[in-house]
């Protein structure tokens, strides 16, 4: 009997667990945007990455802007999507359905104003008039599978989405590619989605470079549709003191996520988009302005040869 008495106990623990863990459950998805909205106040609002910046917010008067104001790659673009025929003929993308022999390829504008490239399936060629021409690169050692998403970046880089070569979990990365010797660089390893909002490359007129905006987590609102944002946006430079690359700052999504960054009186000039996503149920709100002062040399003539990830440093704008 005394048996019986612990099974039954046992038993009952069981489901008790069960039943809590199923309450808990239901809470965290009835209430998820609520949950979201504590997250988040545990974010730094910004959080400085190179020594020296100096982040100001900016009084304006500006109203809200549109939904999903200017996601997309921005000034640089991105690869252009084509289709390659079995006999090796390149064909504008056009709606392709299950059985069709031809394959996705993207075509990048190359190196040095040469021909297009073309990549396909961990392989670069460039493109002789509408067929594959000479093989350039071949990327099937890289640290990543096949090209998920392709975009120009500078003269001497490209961007690449892709999942990290045996990871069965097929989790996707950001990397920088070289356009002169195929260099590969982690640049992200926790980007938001990519199909959704790319990373976003800006070249503000008097600028000497170019700016991206890269992505990283996500929060979550609900489930399907409008319903997350880029948890944090990270400003990236490009310029001839930084060729390959160096974080300036990394804004929270209450900073606003980034859709635009001017240059203006030797300081850039960043618009954060802090507006919640359709699923919040929350009406849109004015954006956020920021004066991003740069130290010197980051823009000019060189003076370094440049970093890839820099060591954070604390902000004094706490969140």
């Amino acid at each position: 009997m005394e048996v019986l008495k612990w099974i039954g106990q046992g038993f009952a623990i069981v489901v008790a667990a069960v039943f809590c863990l199923f309450v808990y459950v239901f809470i965290r998805m009835a209430f998820v945007a609520q949950f979201t909205e504590l997250g988040l106040l545990r974010d730094r609002v910004l959080r400085v990455l190179l020594p020296g910046v100096e982040i100001k917010e900016v009084s304006h008067q500006l109203s809200p802007l549109e939904w999903e104001h200017e996601s997309g790659p921005g000034a640089v673009p991105k690869a252009t999507s084509l289709l390659l025929t079995p006999d090796g003929q390149l064909q504008s993308e056009e709606t392709r359905f299950d059985g069709d022999p031809r394959r996705y390829v993207d075509e990048l504008s190359g190196a040095d104003s040469l021909a297009p490239w073309i990549l396909f399936e961990s392989r670069i060629y460039q493109r002789n008039g509408d067929t594959l021409g000479q093989e350039i690169a071949d990327l099937s050692e890289a640290p990543f599978t096949g090209f998920g998403y392709v975009a120009g970046l500078n003269d001497e880089w490209f961007l690449v989405a892709g999942d990290v070569r045996g990871d069965k979990n097929r989790n996707s990365r950001l990397w920088q590619v070289s356009k002169k010797n195929f260099d590969v660089v982690l640049l992200e390893k926790n980007p938001y989605f990519t199909f959704s909002r790319p990373p976003k490359t800006f070249t503000p007129e008097g600028f000497d470079g170019v700016l991206v905006a890269v992505y990283r987590g996500v929060v979550s609102y609900g489930f399907g549709g409008d319903c997350s944002r880029p948890r944090y946006s990270i400003l990236r430079a490009y310029t001839s003191t930084y060729p390959l690359g160096i974080d300036l700052a990394r804004f929270s999504f209450r900073a606003g996520t980034i859709v635009d960054v001017a240059w203006q009186d030797g300081a850039l000039v960043v618009t954060g988009d802090p507006s919640r996503p359709a699923a919040a149920g929350r009406d849109r709100i004015p954006p956020r302005v920021w004066r991003v002062g740069l130290p010197d040399g980051v823009v000019g003539m060189p003076q370094r040869s440049g970093a890839t990830e820099p060591e954070e440093v604390s902000e004094s704008l706490a969140g």
